[in-house]
């Protein structure tokens, strides 16, 4: 997929990472990327990473079920079958990556407020790819309700933010036109699934080895 306005000069080294809280790829893929750049790193090669925002449902989830599990089999068509081949796929590959993410239990709950988070966060100087794995963690590890403020709180506390600050968050709207400002430009760029790499003028979806990352960033380098 080629991408409007990407593959400057500047943007050379620089990746953007479309991926949502909920999204267990996205973990897998986030730490994936970030083997594939220590790989880099120990060729020489330094890659910038810009983490945006991605809304796997805008308005919220559409299913009153509680669990992504019963929002799966009551509301969005999936087979029992279908949901079990599932949750074995995510549950081995997760593993492989020193994860540990059981699907059945995972909450179905909406991410725009972790994502408001992660977006104080980064603004106070707090690491983008520590703040993203720790909201990984809670949600799909975890398995916690990353709407509730208790839970936002606890989130923050781990990399460092006070929970007055949090709960300033949650008081206002701070930070909520940023993350939607990152939804309708992955909208608008062609994003479709989660989670996407932009470099340099391309894109690659999904769920991608390491290799495969590697072999995405060498080969925009090599058109340099």
């Amino acid at each position: 997929m080629d991408m409007a306005g990407e593959g400057s000069e500047n943007s050379m080294d620089e990746i953007t990472v479309w991926a949502d809280i909920r999204c267990p790829w996205c973990w897998m893929g986030h730490r994936r990327l970030k083997a594939a750049l220590e790989r880099l790193g120990a060729a020489g090669r330094e890659v910038t990473v810009v983490r945006r925002s991605f809304l796997l449902e805008p308005a919220g989830p559409d299913s009153p079920d509680r669990t992504v599990r019963g929002a799966a089999l009551n509301s969005w068509g999936t087979s029992q079958a279908q949901w079990e081949a599932t949750r074995s796929r995510v549950a081995e590959a997760s593993r492989r990556e020193g994860l540990g993410i059981e699907m059945n239990e995972v909450l179905n709950v909406g991410s725009r407020p972790a994502h408001r988070l992660i977006k104080l966060a980064v603004s106070r100087g707090f690491d983008p790819g520590q703040v993203w794995d720790q909201l990984y963690t809670a949600h799909l590890e975890r398995r916690e309700d990353l709407t509730a403020p208790e839970a936002l709180r606890r989130a923050g506390k781990g990399f460092g933010l006070a929970e007055g600050d949090v709960d300033a968050l949650l008081d206002s709207d701070d930070f909520a036109a940023e993350v939607e400002a990152d939804h309708r430009e992955a909208v608008a760029q062609g994003v479709g699934s989660i989670p996407t790499y932009a470099h340099a003028g391309q894109a690659l979806s999904g769920a991608r080895s390491v290799d495969e990352l590697v072999e995405f960033l060498s080969g925009a380098e090599a058109r340099r």
